[in-house]
């Protein structure tokens, strides 16, 4: 097998798969970066609530920006609607395989509910088929705050999200994945 090194390996022209692997990728990514972020920044505040506002969040803002910049893909915007869901159901069935407690299967329906009400939060304040930036995405993005962070804070959403910088690294990651599927349309 020839070795992948930066000196012999030379990618093939964009296959169909690789818009839904680049999208996912940049979901997972940017989650991850926000949640870790948030976490520094606001003290006494639940991880799991905040991974779980996160993906979904950047979840529904990554399908919206595809719907509205390459509506013909309808199947990867839709797909990534669930992605909190497949994530659950992947963390879920390490857990279970790696302990062989079937109990664990209820836990995931507690968490489906918990994914299923967040993510139509979302779904709901960032409107299909409308480029999430802006307005839009900043009001969005104060009201993630608002929901992320624990009680009793003594600045304001407003100046948080800023201090982490949230809506600009979610309108980099919307441009980016929305430039891509673009790009991988007319390759």
């Amino acid at each position: 097998m020839k070795s992948l090194n930066s000196d012999t390996y030379r990618p093939s022209p964009v296959s169909s798969v690789q818009p839904a692997i680049f999208s996912t990728l940049g979901v997972f990514s940017l989650a991850q970066e926000l949640s870790g972020l948030a976490m520094a920044l606001l003290d006494g505040a639940d991880a799991e609530l905040v991974a779980e506002e996160c993906l979904c969040l950047v979840s529904v803002a990554t399908a919206r920006a595809i719907e509205a910049t390459s509506p013909q893909e309808r199947d990867l915007w839709e797909s990534l609607l669930v992605t909190p869901f497949l994530y659950r159901d992947y963390l879920l069935g390490s857990v279970m395989i790696e302990s062989d407690d079937a109990a664990q299967a209820q836990a995931g329906s507690v968490i489906g509910e918990r994914l299923e009400r967040k993510a139509a939060f979302y779904a709901v304040h960032l409107p299909a088929a409308t480029l999430p930036t802006g307005s839009i995405l900043y009001n969005v993005m104060l009201l993630w705050m608002g929901r992320i962070s624990p009680p009793r804070m003594t600045t304001g959403p407003e100046e948080r999200l800023e201090k982490i910088r949230g809506q600009e690294k979610l309108e980099s990651h919307i441009r980016l994945v929305a430039a891509y599927v673009r790009h991988a349309n007319v390759s």
